[in-house]
């Protein structure tokens, strides 16, 4: 039996076909796998907005006023935290209490929280007045919130072309999804808001969490506008006026966690299909090799 040999021509159609077998599956991939944004460098840099606590306050005060650090940026991301609900009581010369919200970039990651903070001044606690002061800090009824904003510069959107925000978003352990009143996902471009591909432009995120147990992932879908060079990520929550319905905290909590943030094209259906009905007809014009 001879050897199975191809013609020239037959060979020059084989290589070919691998060729455009290899374009297809290679430009599939690298739509899917680019990726404009990546969580390493979105939830940079790392700072905190949490309000400070007032000086040589003895009763009881609540303050659920936004605070606002300002602005930080490295690279292209400029974040802006704020938050808003404080609630402080001290005893003379002994402790200060303080249960204050806060939002942070930290790590690979953008926290809603809330911390205690019980700072003994002086003198050991008497007779309980310390237990006393926490449980009446941690008890008290005040709105919280939390709103956060990153803006991503210098990118090279294409007018016309879907692409995908995606991140994960988790409740603290423990937390009692009730005593949220709000949660927020908008997207922005020069100010204005950005519709999704089902034409809503802000995404309840508490709604998904109840659904999901308190863990869901977020796929935002949009077109690029026209001239779109720059994106504004919008997180946002709030607490009912019950805030102590969160649950017990000692030190810190975790009232929302959003991380594995990216923003990367979407594969269009219509061209992967296109690319695999040109690479059908390429293969059924392939001849086979002499023999």
């Amino acid at each position: 039996m001879k050897p199975l040999t191809c013609s020239p021509r037959g060979c020059a159609r084989s290589s070919f076909v691998k060729l455009a077998l290899g374009l297809v599956l290679a430009s599939s991939g690298l739509v899917q796998a680019q990726s404009l944004i990546s969580s390493s460098d979105f939830f940079n840099p790392d700072f905190e907005a949490r309000r400070p606590g007032a000086g040589g306050v003895i009763a009881l005060t609540v303050d659920t006023t936004l605070y606002n650090p300002g602005s930080q940026s490295a690279g292209n991301v400029t974040w802006t935290h704020q938050s808003g609900g404080l609630v402080q009581a001290g005893i003379s010369l002994v402790a200060d209490v303080q249960l204050a919200a806060y939002t942070q970039t930290i790590g690979n990651s953008l926290v809603f929280g809330r911390d205690l903070d019980v700072n003994l001044l002086s003198l050991p606690d008497l007779g309980g007045l310390l237990t006393g002061t926490v449980n009446s800090v941690t008890g008290a009824s005040a709105i919280n919130s939390w709103d956060s904003s990153a803006t991503v510069a210098n990118l090279s959107l294409s007018e016309g072309v879907l692409y995908s925000a995606s991140f994960n978003v988790a409740s603290g352990a423990g937390l009692n999804l009730a005593a949220l009143s709000a949660a927020n996902f908008s997207l922005l471009s020069g100010g204005i808001p950005i519709e999704n591909i089902n034409a809503v432009e802000t995404l309840n995120v508490l709604n998904l969490l109840t659904i999901g147990g308190g863990l869901a992932t977020i796929d935002f879908q949009f077109y690029a506008p026209a001239g779109a060079d720059d994106l504004t990520f919008e997180f946002d929550a709030a607490t009912v006026a019950n805030v102590n319905l969160l649950g017990t905290i000692t030190d810190n909590q975790t009232v929302l966690s959003f991380t594995n943030f990216s923003v990367a094209p979407v594969p269009e259906p219509g061209s992967l299909a296109l690319a695999a009905v040109g690479f059908m007809v390429i293969l059924r014009r392939r001849r086979p090799c002499g023999v």
